[in-house]
């Protein structure tokens, strides 16, 4: 086999507020994006064994996966990009050393790409709509579309159906909508949004890091969800989700009930990098009957399935 890693980088700059607290002095609240700001690289890279042997498909090609990797500055105050946990803590060798990847530094890095990989819209069954390699665009060329565009109608899975209408089924997602235009995920839905992840960790928990909650959010919606930390105590619509300036954790204090089911009526292949456009009934909320969602293939958690990229209820 030939022996050649090629490392994608696609880079996704979170910028997450992580001013603790309400501030009471101006110059605690210029700070700024800048100096409080997450970054995050989605690293493609190979999948090893328990012995460090890369693993291979029936082709013999290296299976790869995507991990999530973060920008921090160590303790000689340089700029590294370290490979983070289920919990977005930093991982640590067995010297005590940060688990690290090329590029340390961003955004001047420079990497060695593939040419994008054509993926298939239609399959009648299966396993899915899509080959297993999905496509992959730069940053630049990555553009989301729309709740109103239109494409060619796709069948998804049993699996993939059922992953997307347990996501639209979020308690009190309908709350607000919004376009990825907008820039910015309404804070309401993410709180909500932030709790459902939790629960989905499976841990015997109320108290998470906020690297937990914060980096479960980047996976539902594809983004960060600007100053979620900042804005949750006050706009979390209610949500039993509560941030904790003093160490840094979130409380959770319990599961949401289910608010509202969807109907999967009809899903279209949107082109670009990987997005879907999934138009649904809504029952159980008055005054709402509808939702058109437009969705992409969450390459940074499989089981999740997707990422919400924009929500639009009526």
């Amino acid at each position: 086999m030939k022996k050649a890693i090629a490392v994608f980088l696609s880079v996704i700059v979170l910028i997450s507020a992580l001013m603790l607290g309400c501030s009471k002095k101006d110059e605690e609240q210029n700070e700024g994006f800048e100096a409080n700001a997450d970054e995050y690289v989605l690293i493609e890279e190979e999948v090893t064994d328990e012995n460090g042997e890369v693993v291979t498909d029936a082709d013999g090609n290296a299976v790869m996966q995507e991990a999530a990797y973060k920008v921090i500055t160590d303790e000689k105050g340089n700029k590294i990009t370290v490979k983070l946990d289920a919990d977005g803590n930093p991982i640590k060798n067995d010297k005590g050393e940060y688990v690290t990847a090329a590029p340390t530094t961003l955004p001047n890095y420079t990497t060695e790409t593939t040419e994008p990989t054509t993926t298939t819209t239609m399959k009648d069954s299966g396993e899915g709509t899509t080959q297993a390699e999905l496509t992959t665009k730069p940053v630049s060329e990555d553009k989301v579309p729309s709740t109103s565009a239109t494409g060619n109608a796709v069948k998804f899975s049993a699996q993939d159906q059922t992953r997307v209408k347990d996501m639209l089924e979020v308690p009190y997602l309908y709350k607000a909508s919004y376009e990825n235009a907008d820039g910015k995920v309404p804070t309401e839905i993410a709180a909500h949004a932030a709790i459902w992840m939790a629960e989905r960790e499976g841990l015997n928990t109320r108290t998470y890091a906020s690297g937990t909650i914060v980096l479960g959010l980047f996976r539902y919606f594809g983004q960060t969800v600007v100053n979620f930390k900042t804005l949750c105590n006050n706009e979390k619509d209610g949500a039993p989700i509560t941030y904790n300036s003093g160490n840094d954790t979130f409380s959770v204090s319990g599961a949401e009930s289910s608010t509202h089911t969807v109907t999967l009526n009809k899903i279209e292949f949107l082109g670009n990098n990987n997005y879907y456009k999934v138009t649904a009934s809504v029952s159980g909320v008055s005054g709402i009957s509808k939702v058109v969602a437009v969705i992409q293939r969450n390459r940074l958690d499989s089981t999740l399935g997707f990422s919400i990229k924009a929500l639009k209820w009526s």
